[in-house]
Order: structure tokens, then sequence, then C-alpha cells
């Protein structure tokens, strides 16, 4: 495949080509969530209140594009004070570039009580956003196109494709570009964050020493993903109660907890989340649970639930 020339119309209409391509080699990874809300000194939450999954494949139209695509959030219909907060994405790489197509829907306010009053005010306007990003990464170069639609429904998790017809028709039209390039580009590799991620994971598991850290981009933005520890875990034993179905009860075996942090060159913030890793055969280098806190007062677990090929 030719490489995306310098040219951001050109970039997205073939970022799209990438992403949206039919696919081939599917693995999938599904998972539960629990959900836990901070209510002054105490933690309240369920289990089975969302989920969602890991898929890898590849393109049909070019085996060398690979895809990872991600899908992760509550289910408002389940979820502690019905909280809608999912995102989704897909990035294709092809060893030269990457592109990422992305979704979220986030509670970005300070309290369990403030998401509540923000999802309210936006039912009575009948105004619901979200955001959508395309990134596109080169070896010397990253363009961006971030939109921010209006919808009258309050999209969840199992809308994905409403909410991605939506948002290709809102970055086609939209002409704004955000861009990186120079020395201003700091890391020299066309790599996103899944792909960070899976780097990092490969190193924990052949023992590699800690902390690591591999550069990204994001959204024309500079990120640096570190491994920060890694424990082997000789067992782990993994309950969860999905609605109106058998209690889950499993006990993985020789596993390796994973603990990174993500800083963002540009704003300075920090955030970290973990990953229990299987070692052994299909599950080698997939997460058996994910734990991920994106605000004081909001944490999820995700935990493997089915893996299908």
């Amino acid at each position: 495949m030719c490489c995306l020339v310098q040219n951001p119309a050109s970039d997205f209409k073939d970022a799209f080509r990438w992403i949206l391509s039919p696919t081939q080699d599917t693995v999938q990874y599904d998972y539960l969530m629990t959900a836990r809300i901070r209510l002054l000194l105490f933690w309240v939450g369920a289990d089975d209140v969302g989920g969602g999954y890991i898929r890898r494949s590849r393109s049909t139209i070019d085996p060398d594009v690979r895809l990872t695509q991600v899908l992760f959030g509550s289910d408002p219909a389940k979820a502690p004070r019905r909280i809608n907060y999912w995102g989704a994405a897909t990035e294709a790489l092809n060893g030269r570039s990457s592109a990422l197509l992305g979704f979220m829907k986030a509670a970005r306010s300070g309290s369990s009580s403030e998401a509540e009053a923000d999802m309210r005010r936006q039912k009575d306007q009948g105004k619901h956003s979200f955001e959508a990003i395309l990134s596109i990464v080169h070896n010397d170069r990253a363009v961006s196109r971030v939109v921010r639609p209006f919808a009258d429904t309050d999209f969840s998790l199992h809308q994905l494709s409403r909410v991605q017809e939506l948002s290709i028709r809102h970055l086609n039209e939209e002409v704004s570009v955000k861009e990186l390039q120079g020395t201003d580009l700091k890391c020299p590799i066309a790599r996103g964050f899944l792909q960070a991620i899976d780097e990092l994971n490969e190193y924990a598991l052949n023992s590699g020493t800690v902390p690591r850290s591999l550069c990204y981009v994001y959204n024309a933005r500079n990120y640096t993903l570190t491994l920060e520890g890694r424990t082997k875990v000789s067992s782990k034993n993994i309950r969860i109660q999905p609605r109106n179905r058998p209690r889950i009860d499993r006990t993985y075996r020789d596993l390796i907890e994973t603990r990174f942090s993500v800083f963002n060159h540009k704003s300075g913030e920090r955030s970290s989340f973990q990953l229990l890793l299987g070692t052994q055969s299909g599950l080698r280098g997939v997460p058996v649970q994910i734990v991920h806190q994106p605000n004081w007062w909001f944490q999820v677990v995700l935990n493997l639930s089915l893996a299908t090929q």
C-alpha cells in the first residue's frame, strides 16, 4: 500500500478506507463491567452495568493493515445513577502510518450528582453531545480533526453504528485541521495509543525491566505511555454476577499485572490504568481484567467474559 501523501483531505479519505474496510481473521474478547461511584466517604457499585469488547482483525482490501477495535462503557439502563460513560475506537496500522477513529460520551463532571444534573439538563434541552475524532499519524507529521455534534438522542454503547454514521458525516464536513510536524513532533514513529499498549504489554510479558516508556501521538499531540510496574500473579479468582444469568466464577493462573500512566505533553495531565494479562495459550497478552478510574468519583472494572474467533 502506498504511503499517505502530505494532504489532509487525502489523509482523511484513506484513513476512512482503512478503518471502514471489511475485515478477516477476527478475534474478539468480550467484557462485563463493574462500576463504582464514590458518595462522600463510601463507594457503591454493582456488577453487569455495561461492558464492551476488544476486537482484532486484518483488512481484506490490504492484509498489511491491522485493525484493533475497542468498545467499553456503562449502560445507563443498568449503571449507578444511570451514568452514561462510554467510548469506542478503531485503530488501523500499516507499519508506516496509523489512523484512529474514536468516539467518546463522557461524564465530564466533578461529582456523580453533577453528572446527573448535566444529563437531566441535556435531556430537558433535547440536545445530547458527544465527541468524535479522526487522528492520523505518520513518521514525520500528524493530523487530526475533532467534532462535537449534538443529537436528539442520548446515544449509548449499544448504538455505536448510529454514532459512527453521524460522526463520519460531521468529520467530513468539518474544515478545521490540527497538525503537528517538524521539531514539534516528539515521536519519530507512527504509533497510536493502542499500538503503544500492545508493545508495552509484550515487553511486560517478556520480563522487561520497568519503568519503560513509549511515545505516541493522539489528536496531533505528543503523549508518553509508561509501564510503571509489572507484577507476577500466581492466580486470580474473578466472580461476576450478571443480571438474569448464572454467576461467572473463574480462576486464572500465571498472570502479569501491569500498571500504566499516560502523560499529555501539552496539558501536563496524567492518568493511569491497570491491566491483568494472561500469559498462556490463547490468552497470552489478553487482559482478563481492566481497571480504570477516569476521575475521583467513578471507577470501572472490566472482566473478560468470552473469547471468540
